[in-house]
């Protein structure tokens, strides 16, 4: 019997918790706490509200609470928790943040990070500041069920990830102007005036690389005609 009770606690140390394999009310007692695959967040993302408590000796882990807060985080692709020598590991998989969306409400404006699919991964709480962020009006969002014109944005700008990259990494922000986008690119001043579609993006390229030669950064170009205006 001595022999299978160590068995079993050998097992239950050992035990993966893997996406909702936990149950609620469990509570450890571990030396230390080690975040594997963190790139964008930090620990504290998933250390608060995780039902964590630090001890003189270690820490006390709420399993059901830290499950909670795993799974219920957008930011967080998959993930795994295991126990091994009194050290719980807490390996996982981020999402990979490819647009940023403001939305501007009245004098505030509130901040959604997107994945590639366009899925809400975050809000409020932004990872990176090498995406394009799109900045919208609660306006633009209402009217987008009749005109769609985010939704075309949207399918635009994968297009341009996808076959113009380097004009992609470059993108600052981008609202809407008129019938057309307003776009400014990193470190540079001027404000871009373009058609929202990949022939403009292209031009954007060429135009961007010739001022960047001269080193000659006008207030505003636009590029949604067939000449190119400078002002």
């Amino acid at each position: 019997m001595k022999i299978n009770r160590l068995y079993g606690a050998g097992i239950l140390a050992c035990l993966v918790l893997a996406n909702g394999a936990v149950h609620a009310g469990t509570v450890r007692r571990v030396k230390a706490i080690e975040f594997k695959g963190l790139k964008l967040m930090s620990k504290y993302d998933i250390i608060r509200g995780s039902g964590i408590e630090s001890l003189t000796e270690g820490f006390a882990v709420d399993m059901g609470s830290l499950e909670k807060a795993l799974s219920g985080n957008l930011f967080i692709k998959s993930y795994r928790v295991e126990e091994s020598r009194g050290r719980l590991i807490v390996s996982l998989i981020e999402k990979k943040p490819e647009l940023i969306m403001s939305v501007a409400r009245g004098e505030r404006s509130v901040l959604y990070e997107l994945d590639a699919d366009h899925s809400i991964i975050s809000k409020n709480n932004v990872h990176t500041d090498r995406v394009p962020v799109l900045k919208f009006t609660a306006g633009d969002i209402a009217a987008d069920a009749a005109t769609g014109r985010i939704k075309d944005l949207f399918s635009v700008l994968a297009r341009v990830r996808g076959r113009n990259r380097i004009v992609y990494q470059e993108l600052s922000e981008i609202h809407f102007t008129g019938n057309g986008i307003g776009v400014m690119l990193r470190g540079r001043k001027t404000v871009f005036i373009m058609k929202p579609d990949e022939t403009d993006f292209l031009k954007l390229k060429y135009i961007v690389g010739y001022c960047d030669h001269e080193e000659q950064y006008p207030e505003e170009i636009n590029l949604s005609g067939n000449e190119v205006i400078v002002r």
